[in-house]
């Protein structure tokens, strides 16, 4: 959660075919299942994404495009996986 001081359990009861796909999106991102869904609700309300630390997300990154077999592959995930919406 960063460097966050303060913060809040909140207890979310989900049908399980919701928290398989939970489950399954967080192990594709390599996060937890928390810190998804913590972006998750903040972008649902309207803010920016919850900050996490930069050095796990850079991490994370690292870890997803060093399992690629060539450096073309690698580039092509970069480009699937990419979010790009709200750019100019």
């Amino acid at each position: 959660m960063g460097n966050r001081a303060r913060s809040a359990v909140v207890t979310l009861r989900v049908p399980d075919e919701l928290d398989r796909r939970i489950e399954r999106e967080a192990r594709r991102q390599r996060r937890t299942k928390s810190a998804l869904l913590r972006e998750a609700i903040a972008t649902a309300f309207g803010g920016p994404p919850a900050a996490d630390d930069p050095a796990v997300e850079a991490r994370r990154q690292s870890l997803l495009v060093s399992g690629r077999k060539s450096e073309r592959e690698a580039l092509d995930f970069v480009v699937s996986a990419s979010d790009t919406r709200g750019w100019r």
